[in-house]
């Protein structure tokens, strides 16, 4: 009697075997390339006590600055904040602690970490105030007020902090295309009453954006190359199509948004400064972005903020106004966040205790824990 023969295996079966064949060395050289790509950049940037990749997942924003991390220009530190220095816990008396709050023209994704205008701001209050006052840099690209409110609602008990700065508005229309992108109308969601609400498509709640290095590299080596050989957008302030005012749902729901952030930080204790933005005055986009912000002053001012205006900034600089800004318009230059800064200490913080918080003003004082460019990878 004739064994059986072994039945052949079916075509699908094979072409598949064989795709996974072809396949594995491919992706031996990738696994390959990230362990460089990680190896080179810990041995050129790597920080003590830090680990690589800024970003991190979060249950409710996606993604947000992970603690004590760095990338290749930028760091966090351990409460995941554009700062290199700690937390400084207890905070000293008479010292002040700010929370800055924005997406990327709070964050200074053109800058080093000494060059933002929250950092310029420290080191004028060390200067003039108290040694161990601390500005705490929330800001993160792409971030709407939403984006930034909600992480605000877990700092600010946690912090305590005496004075809560916003500086955000430009990206409330990409927010809206983007909650588009997802489903989400912001039409109907203001009808309903429905403010607040953010986008989770952003890139970096993608893992592997999150996670490659080598993704990473390739966005920040290529995206310049492609916006120089004219394969990216046109710059969209160059055209007619560009609206000369707010979109209004996207408006409606920026400013209950605020009022509704404003009074969030009133009734943790804090008080509140609200920084209108303003730009380089080189395209017509950077005046429909920035015209959110500004569409926000007097309701900062009848929710008790004090309000700072950037423009006063561009108004009085004798020079070329893109002076203050890098090309995109909208992101400061290191000169235009020393400006910054100097003008929030000259207009709001330049006499006596003028943040407010803590004991000092509230009666008690609060318990705090003991304990659009390619940006660098």
């Amino acid at each position: 009697m004739r064994s059986a023969e072994p039945r052949p295996r079916s075509l699908p079966r094979r072409l598949l075997l064989y795709g996974l064949a072809a396949l594995l060395p491919a992706l031996l050289i990738l696994l390959l390339l990230e362990g460089a790509a990680r190896l080179y950049v810990q041995a050129q940037y790597g920080v003590p006590g830090k680990s690589y990749g800024l970003w991190r997942a979060d249950e409710e924003l996606g993604a947000q600055h992970a603690e004590n991390a760095y990338n290749t220009r930028y760091q966090t530190n351990d409460y995941g904040f554009r700062n290199p220095e700690p937390l400084i816990q207890p905070k000293p008396a008479g010292a002040w602690r700010l929370i800055a709050y924005g997406g990327s023209t709070t964050f200074c994704y053109d800058l080093g970490d000494a060059e933002t205008w929250p950092a310029r701001l420290e080191g004028l209050l060390r200067q003039t105030h108290h040694p161990s006052d601390q500005v705490l840099n929330a800001g993160a690209i792409a971030w709407s007020l939403g984006h930034a409110f909600a992480r605000a609602r877990k700092d600010i008990p946690a912090l305590a902090p005496d004075l809560v700065l916003i500086y955000s508005g430009i990206n409330e229309d990409l927010n809206a295309r983007a909650l588009a992108a997802e489903g989400v109308s912001i039409e109907r969601l203001v009808r309903a009453g429905d403010y607040g609400r953010f986008a989770r498509s952003l890139s970096q709640n993608s893992w592997l954006q999150r996670n490659s290095v080598v993704l990473k590299l390739l966005d920040h080596w290529l995206a310049p190359w492609v916006r120089d050989a004219g394969l990216g957008m046109a710059p969209p302030g160059s055209t007619d199509e560009v609206p000369t005012a707010p979109d209004p749902a996207i408006l409606e729901n920026y400013l209950r948004t605020l009022e509704a952030f404003l009074d969030f930080a009133h009734e943790q204790g804090a008080r509140t400064l609200f920084v209108a933005q303003t730009h380089g005055g080189n395209n017509k986009i950077n005046a429909y972005l920035t015209s959110y912000s500004r569409a926000g002053i007097e309701v900062a001012r009848a929710r008790g903020a004090l309000v700072v205006d950037a423009e006063t900034l561009v108004a009085s600089y004798d020079g070329d106004p893109m002076d203050l800004f890098s090309p995109s318009g909208v992101h400061y230059s290191p000169l235009g966040a020393q400006r910054l800064a100097e003008l929030i200490l000259t207009e709001a913080l330049r006499t006596g205790d003028q943040t407010g918080g803590g004991a000092d003003h509230h009666g008690a004082s609060r318990a705090t824990p003991d304990d659009e460019t390619s940006p660098p990878p």
